[in-house]
């Protein structure tokens, strides 16, 4: 997938380009909808898929002081969006500049430095320009005047309510890890790089790679049923996101994880990702180091099982 960090960078192609333009924070299902539709478009006529998103979200810039964490960072989406079959993405830097520009303005920049632009496909509450003074009604009479097809999804529901980040942000604070499955389409996680630690998990026979996290949000603190994802490889693991209370006393929190039923693999340095699948148990202290050890044993025998 082609990746290019401003709309003045795009190069002419040779074949009808579909853009699915929008802020896809999480690529949740509403959003997976509104770029399937510029895929399918691009399959159908032997051209492109592309995705317009900023980078960083209008929020940060806007009001980065109540701006919600981010549910992925922009590597993990860029990889998403390479899976679901994108052929290229805009990462459009948003400033203020870019904000205050019409939105007749944006339209025909599109038009200007994407000559093929075949098809633009957006979100029906999608608003862009001066003001957020642009929406799909102005953009189907744009596009209707150049001859561009052009889609508005109607928004994607689970459980009868719009699909939207504050939901799955909500759900995944609240530890509801179905809801966020059903509404992302995919697990919740966490990327990182594998840093060193007081090897505590070594001590008790049970080593954990000890994740330095790059995400904005967290799930709430406990033991879950994890994946690794270790390169192009996924491994069975038990993740602990916590403060150890019961070895330290104040320790900011942290995130570890055991990969199980597998030899040792020297992860240092290496960027990984934890994805969440069920939640165990909560953050819990131990009397002492024996009791924690039966309690693993315990957590990794339920774990073993789920992910059986």
């Amino acid at each position: 997938m082609k990746i290019i960090n401003a709309l003045e960078e795009f190069s002419d192609r040779t074949t009808p380009v579909f853009l699915a333009a929008g802020c896809f924070d999480g690529l949740h299902m509403g959003h997976r909808a509104v770029i399937q539709v510029a895929i399918d478009r691009a399959h159908a006529c032997g051209g492109e898929a592309w995705v317009f998103t900023f980078d960083p979200h209008p929020a940060k810039v806007l009001s980065p002081e109540h701006a919600p964490p981010l549910i992925f960072t922009i590597g993990q989406q860029l990889r998403h969006l390479q899976e679901m079959g994108v052929d290229g993405c805009i990462l459009q830097p948003f400033t203020f500049e870019f904000m205050k520009q019409e939105p007749t303005v944006f339209f025909d920049n599109l038009c200007t430095h994407i000559p093929e632009l075949a098809g633009i496909s957006v979100g029906e509450d999608w608003s862009f320009g001066r003001n957020r003074s642009g929406n799909p009604a102005l953009l189907t009479k744009l596009c209707g005047e150049q001859n561009i097809f052009f889609s508005a999804l109607p928004a994607v529901c689970w459980k009868n309510e719009r699909i939207s980040s504050t939901r799955i942000r909500e759900a995944v604070k609240l530890g509801h890890f179905d809801d966020v499955l059903g509404m992302l389409g995919q697990p919740v996680g966490t990327i990182g790089t594998v840093v060193h630690g007081e090897q505590i998990g070594r001590s008790l026979g049970y080593p954990t790679a000890n994740i330095d996290p790059e995400n904005d949000m967290l799930p709430p603190r406990g033991i879950y049923a994890a994946k690794l994802r270790v390169g192009h490889h996924l491994h069975n693991a038990a993740a602990y996101i916590g403060h150890r209370g019961t070895f330290h006393e104040n320790e900011p929190q942290v995130l570890e994880v055991h990969l199980i039923d597998e030899g040792n693999i020297d992860l240092y340095g290496q960027q990984v990702e934890v994805s969440y699948l069920e939640y165990i148990r909560g953050d819990l202290v131990f009397e002492d180091a024996d009791t924690l050890k039966e309690q693993i044993k315990a957590d990794i025998a339920a774990i073993r099982s789920i992910l059986q």
